[in-house]
C-alpha cells in the first residue's frame, strides 16, 4: 500500500484527552493531516473542527467513514463503544488506535483482536506510559540485566480522597466494565508486563473494595501476581486514598540493584555496598507525561506508514486482560 505524503487521520471522541492531547499533537505532526472529528455531541465536534482547522466534523461515525478518505483513526470514547467503533473502522479498511481502557472485559478485547487479524489492519492501544523517557531507561536496565535477576516488583497508583473526579461513565459498570482496576490498575499492569517482557503468569490473587466512594464499581484494588520466572508482582491502586497527596510508584528489585520510577532512581550493589547510580535528570514528571502522548501518537502514525506492529499492540493488551479477568474472578466479582 502506498500512502500519500501525509497520513489522513480522523478522531472519534471529542472529550478531554482528544482536546488536550491527541488533536493538538496530531495537528502539530508534519507527517499527519487531521481530516475529520466525530462526536455524538455535534456542537462539540463543530467547535473543535473550527478551533483546530479540521476540514470536516460529524456526529455519526458511519457517515464519516463513507464520506472521508481516512488512513487511520484514534478512538477516544467511553469504553462501551470501543468494540462497535473498532469493528466499524477496521472493516472500513482503516487502522485504529484506541484509548485505554481498551475494552470492558476479556471477551470484548478478544473480539477486537480477532477482527484486526481478519482484516489485516493495525490495532494499537493507547498506553502512553510505555513512551515515557524514564520508562525507556528502566526497560534498558531490566533488559540489560543491570539489576541482576529480578526478584520482586512493587507498583501502585493511589489517588487522594477529595480530588477524585472522572467522567460519569467511569462509575457505571455497564459503560466502563469495572472501576479503578480497569482505570489505574490496567495501566500499571501493562507497564510492568511490558518492562518484564510479558513472562507467563502462573498465579493471581486479587481483591477489590467499594467502601470509600460507595460506587457501583470498585474504588480500591490490590493484586499479587506470580510469574513463571519466579518474579512476584504486587499492585495497589485507588481512587480514594486517605492521604494528602497522590502517590504513584514502581520498584524493580533485583539481585544486584533496585530501580524505581516517578522519579527514575537506580541503586546498585558493589561488593557489600549499595551505590547510587541514578542517570542524569530526564525532566520533570509533568513534561515526561505530556511528551509520552506526543511520542505515542507519532509512533502510531509511523506504524501506519511503515505497516509495522505497534509497540503497544492489541495482542499484548489481550494478555493483560486475561490477568485482569483472573483478578476479578479471584476477588469474587
Amino acid at each position: 500500500m502506498t500512502f500519500k505524503k501525509k497520513i489522513q487521520v480522523a478522531i472519534i471522541g471529542a472529550g478531554g484527552i482528544s482536546q488536550v492531547s491527541h488533536i493538538p499533537n496530531l495537528a502539530a505532526d508534519p507527517s499527519a493531516k487531521l481530516v475529520a472529528v466525530c462526536d455524538t455531541d455535534a456542537g462539540r465536534a463543530a467547535t473543535l473542527a473550527d478551533r483546530f482547522d479540521i476540514p470536516s466534523w460529524y456526529d455519526e461515525p458511519e457517515r464519516m467513514f463513507r464520506n472521508e478518505d481516512i488512513d487511520c483513526v484514534v478512538i477516544a470514547t467511553p469504553t462501551i463503544s470501543h468494540l462497535p467503533l473498532c469493528q466499524l473502522a477496521l472493516e472500513s479498511d482503516v487502522d485504529v488506535m484506541i484509548e485505554k481502557p481498551f475494552a470492558r472485559n476479556l471477551a470484548e478485547a478478544t473480539k477486537m483482536v480477532g477482527i484486526a487479524e481478519r482484516t489485516g489492519k493495525i490495532l494499537m492501544v493507547g498506553m502512553n506510559h510505555r513512551f515515557r523517557d524514564d520508562t525507556e531507561h528502566l526497560k534498558n536496565l531490566v533488559d540489560g540485566d543491570e539489576l541482576g535477576e529480578i526478584i520482586t516488583v512493587r507498583a501502585g497508583w493511589l489517588k487522594r480522597l477529595g480530588v477524585w473526579g472522572r467522567p460519569y461513565w467511569f462509575t457505571d459498570p455497564k459503560l466502563a466494565g469495572g472501576g479503578v482496576l480497569l482505570d489505574l490498575g490496567l495501566q500499571m499492569l501493562d507497564l510492568v508486563f511490558y518492562l518484564l517482557g510479558f513472562p507467563p503468569v502462573v498465579k493471581t490473587v486479587g481483591s477489590i473494595s467499594h467502601k470509600v466512594l460507595e460506587l457501583e464499581v470498585e474504588d480500591t484494588a490490590s493484586a499479587i501476581i506470580q510469574f513463571a520466572n519466579e518474579v512476584t508482582f504486587t499492585l495497589n491502586v485507588s481512587w480514594a486514598n486517605c492521604d494528602r497527596e497522590d502517590i504513584a510508584y514502581m520498584f524493580f528489585s533485583g539481585s544486584q540493584g533496585v530501580a524505581s520510577l516517578n522519579p527514575l532512581r537506580l541503586t546498585r550493589r558493589q561488593g557489600n555496598r549499595v551505590v547510587e547510580m541514578t542517570p542524569p535528570g530526564l525532566g520533570d514528571d509533568v513534561e515526561l507525561y505530556r511528551r509520552s502522548f506526543r511520542l505515542e501518537v507519532a509512533h502510531f502514525i509511523d506504524c501506519v506508514r511503515e505497516r509495522a506492529e505497534p509497540l503497544s499492540s492489541a495482542k499484548e493488551a489481550l494478555a493483560v486482560y486475561e490477568v485482569v479477568d483472573q483478578l476479578y474472578q479471584s476477588a469474587g466479582r
